[in-house]
This record gives C-alpha cells, sequence and structure tokens, in this order.
C-alpha cells in the first residue's frame, strides 16, 4: 500500500507536470500546419464531422488530438467532399501550439487514422493562410470505366457504363463549360449562393483504354457542381442532350432537366491551387 508520504510527492509531481505543460501550450508560438491528404470516399460519411459516423474531419482531428497529447484542434478543409467522394490532394489546416516535428506527425497520424486515409505532405504556412478561401482554383475529375458487365470491384470509384456512348460527342459538350457562366442548373441549392456565376479555366474529356475521364479546373465550385457536368456529358454521350442545350440551362436555370447527379463515387478531388 502507498504511503502518505510518497502519495503526496507523486502528487505535487503531477501537479508540477501540469503546471509546466500548461505553461508550454501558452509560451510555445502558434503554428498553422498545411496537410495534403488522400483518401477512399467510400468508407466516410463525406469530409465534414458528424457525430456517430466515420467522417474524414472526425478521422483527421482524433488523430491530431492523439498525436499532440489533449491538444484538440479543427481540421479546416479546403472542400467538403460529399460521402463517396474521393480525394488525391484534399488540403487540411490545423492550429497548435504543439513543437512536434512535421516528419513526425506525419508518421504519427499515420498510424493512427484508418487505411482508407492518408497524410502524405505537411508544411508550415503563415497566420492569414484558409484552405478554401486562399484558393486559386481547384483540380477535379470524373471517372467512367467501360465494362461488359457491372463489377461491384469497380462500383465504389467508377461510374460503370455497360453501352459504350458517344465520346467525341461528349468531348465536345466538355468545351461548352469553359468560360464564365451561371451554373444555377448545376448546383444542388442555388439559393443559397450569393452568385451561381462561375469560372471554368479548363474542362476536357480523354480515354485511356477503357477509362472515361472528365477534368475540370475551375476558380470555384457548388455543392454537386462537377457531378451534374459529368451527368451533363453523359446524356450527351447516350443522346438525350445536346451540347447547345447545356448553353440553354445557364439561361433558364432548369435543374429537372439533368435528373439526379451522376454517382459519387466516380468524383476525385485531385488537388487546390494556391
Amino acid at each position: 500500500m502507498m504511503s502518505e508520504r510518497t502519495k503526496k510527492i507523486l502528487e505535487k509531481e503531477q501537479a508540477y507536470l501540469e503546471k509546466k505543460k500548461n505553461k508550454n501550450s501558452l509560451t510555445n508560438k502558434v503554428r498553422y500546419i498545411k496537410l495534403i491528404v488522400t483518401y477512399d470516399g467510400s468508407a466516410f460519411f463525406g469530409y465534414q464531422y458528424q457525430p456517430d459516423v466515420p467522417t474524414v474531419q472526425g478521422e483527421l482531428e482524433r488523430a491530431f488530438k492523439l498525436i499532440t497529447r489533449g491538444e484538440e484542434s479543427r481540421a479546416v478543409g479546403a472542400g467538403r467532399t460529399d460521402a463517396g467522394v474521393h480525394a488525391i490532394g484534399q488540403v487540411a489546416l490545423f492550429r497548435t501550439r504543439c513543437p512536434i516535428p512535421l516528419e513526425k506527425l506525419i508518421i504519427g497520424m499515420n498510424s493512427a487514422i484508418p487505411g482508407s486515409l492518408r497524410i502524405s505532405r505537411a508544411e508550415e504556412v503563415e497566420e492569414g493562410f484558409h484552405p478554401c478561401f486562399s484558393a486559386r482554383g481547384k483540380h477535379y475529375r470524373y471517372q467512367w470505366r467501360l465494362v461488359e458487365t457491372l463489377s461491384p470491384f469497380y462500383e465504389r470509384f467508377y461510374w460503370q457504363l455497360t453501352n459504350r456512348p458517344d465520346i467525341e460527342k461528349m468531348k465536345e459538350a466538355a468545351k461548352v463549360f469553359i468560360g464564365e457562366h451561371d451554373f444555377a442548373a448545376f448546383a444542388k441549392s442555388p439559393q443559397q449562393y450569393e452568385s451561381t456565376v462561375r469560372n471554368i479555366l479548363q474542362s476536357e474529356l480523354s480515354l485511356k483504354e477503357d477509362i472515361l475521364q472528365f477534368d475540370v479546373i475551375g476558380t470555384g465550385f457548388m455543392h454537386n457542381m462537377v457531378r451534374n457536368m459529368a451527368r451533363a456529358l453523359y446524356l450527351v454521350g447516350t443522346n438525350q442532350m445536346t451540347a447547345e442545350e447545356i448553353k440553354e440551362l445557364y439561361c433558364n436555370h432548369d435543374r429537372r432537366r439533368l435528373g439526379a447527379p451522376a454517382p459519387p463515387g466516380g468524383l476525385y478531388l485531385m488537388r487546390v491551387m494556391y
């Protein structure tokens, strides 16, 4: 049994350590750490934190708190990807006073998060940096896979097509997105935005073996916008819509014309540009 004297010594030592920890947390310089994050979106209920279900933000924050020994910080993301949507180059920002070296932070966090989520790079940035508002543009990619029969192994990562669409028509239609247009018809809830005008810098379609890729770069995107753009290209490729009708959507804002957005599994956030 522990003596009263020993107990008091241990309590005093613990109090000293807590005081030292609190002092360090106040005197250490505030750091802003930018992480490049890759994930399989099918393993999460989107990026944004939700209680009781796995999310990218929730897993990052849990691991960060563990590695920094209790420090809580928000993982501010460059975009709130939906459930099932993947990322190659998502950006997350942590604010911290923890002096842990970046290389150890990456190793530690990667050991604490599931294998469907990886941190590929970390760097310190200036105080004014914001993953979303500091971005000059984003690159998204949507992927279809041409198959003879539907495969459960491709379901999470492609929109599978058993009938080959007219790819040349889709390529021409992709060019219609380039420029500054009102994309209200391509947004899930356009009324929530101050403006639905967006500037698309690059929009092109390519076929690599049996994978059809739609790459689009723009200065900004709205919720479901890229998935609806992919849906429009699919409709053009299957002769259910013409490229001219895409232009008409910029004016008539008829969201019903497109129907349901393209499946989330085919969408990837490739990179955020600053």
